[in-house]
């Protein structure tokens, strides 16, 4: 499917800038970036955006389930086109995030929940470190 399709199908107005953003993201390749990543990897193929209408066309992207958004550090916006259910190692040192498949990790015990709280999903992340 062609990204304007995936774009329209999604409910989103295909604008110039979503289009040259989903010609990168939705290629059916799983990568994990940062909006900086992306706005060099959009300079690079010769367009311009600026980091604030990167962010708002992830944010819609990611509102509309077309990609996801990784939370591991406050600091850093780390977004996966792998929008199945999954979890990550992450190299501490370089940021790296690795998919591991969700049926790989088995998850017992887990607390009661609070009152006043529901279970919004469970993502594992394993934080690695180089054993040199």
């Amino acid at each position: 499917m062609k990204s304007l399709e995936k774009i329209r199908n999604a409910g989103l107005r295909p604008t110039k800038q979503r289009l040259v953003i989903a010609d990168i993201l939705l290629d059916g390749q799983n990568r994990h970036f940062t909006a900086e990543d992306l706005q060099d990897e959009i300079s690079s193929s010769g367009n311009y955006m600026s980091i604030g209408t990167v962010y708002n066309c992830l944010k819609k992207f990611r509102e509309c389930g077309l990609i996801k958004q990784v939370k591991y550090s406050k600091d850093t916006a780390v977004f996966d086109t792998n929008t199945n259910h999954h979890h990550h190692f992450l190299d501490e040192e370089t940021g790296q995030l690795i998919d591991i498949d969700n049926n790989k990790v088995i998850l017992k015990n887990i607390p009661e929940i609070p009152n006043g709280f529901i279970n919004n999903g469970v993502e594992v992340i394993i934080k690695l470190k180089r054993n040199n």
